[in-house]
């Protein structure tokens, strides 16, 4: 492996206010520095998961993956340059700001802007916005997300080029296709890749350790009349269960807690589903039940 997991996210808001209180009323995160132009959002011992930028569009910004090391990041140099992407050093401003060692900053076949990072500062202490317990990361990485683009055979290679390796596909009537998902450390999946006709993030997703806690938070969505764009549902591939918002940059968000660790790489083998969850996540890419 190359890549050892989500590290972070860089987001993009018209209004950072927005972000403050979604972040704190549903999610639970940290605001743990903000000025007129970003804000920085903690989940748990490292200094921030998620930046917040002032823009004229929402959207994402970077998405941060962690290499681990001096070493691992030359490999991913060398994948990069044998695949001709262009990329460059990260300044040691944006270094100060992502608070990493190093990086480099380059776009994936989906156009993503995309930073392999090594060296985050942690052992923070992380006080949620809310009444709730902890996000599940560590050496399982920050989470997921999905990509959509139509360059499918491009971002597959680069990304298992970078160490991922499919757990799973599962049809999705609404990409009149399979969707692809892919690990690279214990947690079930922390990449989903999907074929679609214009680059785009499909979501983020955050697991909490407790399923109560993602059920008050469905309470709260529901109580504050947020766009809820899938119920709360269990999905058949990682056993999350979890439902979706739309957040304040415009991709969905995903809370959900109960996901499937695979200890043992020996253990995985690869399956194909023809529909993303056992029951609810009505909405969004869930297939119409079958009767």
């Amino acid at each position: 492996m190359i890549i050892n997991g989500l590290g972070y996210l860089g987001v993009k808001v018209v209004d950072l206010a927005d972000w403050i209180s979604y972040a704190t009323t549903l999610v639970g995160a940290e605001v743990v520095e903000q000025d007129d132009q970003q804000l920085k959002l903690r989940i748990d011992d490292q200094y921030s998961r998620i930046n917040v930028i002032k823009a004229d569009q929402p959207g994402l910004a970077y998405v941060g993956w962690d290499v681990g090391s001096e070493g691992s990041l030359q490999q991913a140099i060398a994948v990069v340059d044998e695949l001709g992407i262009s990329w460059r050093e990260g300044t040691q401003e944006e270094c100060q700001d992502r608070k990493v060692v190093k990086m480099i900053k380059l776009k994936d076949p989906g156009d993503n802007d995309i930073e392999l990072f090594y060296g985050p500062s942690s052992g923070h202490k992380f006080r949620p916005s809310r009444d709730m317990g902890e996000f599940v990361t560590g050496d399982l990485g920050m989470g997921h997300v999905l990509f959509l683009t139509p360059n499918f055979d491009a971002i597959m290679e680069f990304y298992t080029r970078m160490g991922f390796a499919i757990s799973e596909m599962i049809h999705m009537t609404a990409l009149q296709g399979y969707a692809y998902f892919l690990h690279c450390n214990r947690r079930q999946h922390s990449l989903a890749l999907g074929a679609a006709p214009h680059n785009a993030i499909g979501h983020l997703m955050l697991e909490i350790e407790s399923v109560t806690d993602v059920g008050k938070a469905y309470d709260i969505a529901k109580y504050e009349g947020m766009n809820i764009t899938m119920s709360m549902g269990q999905h058949v591939n990682d056993k999350v269960l979890s439902f979706y918002t739309q957040s304040p940059s415009g991709f969905d968000l995903e809370l959900g807690a109960g996901g499937l660790v695979v200890e043992d790489p020996e253990d995985r083998t690869v399956v194909q589903y023809e529909d993303i969850s056992f029951w609810g996540h009505h909405g969004g890419l869930r297939n119409r039940p079958a009767p």
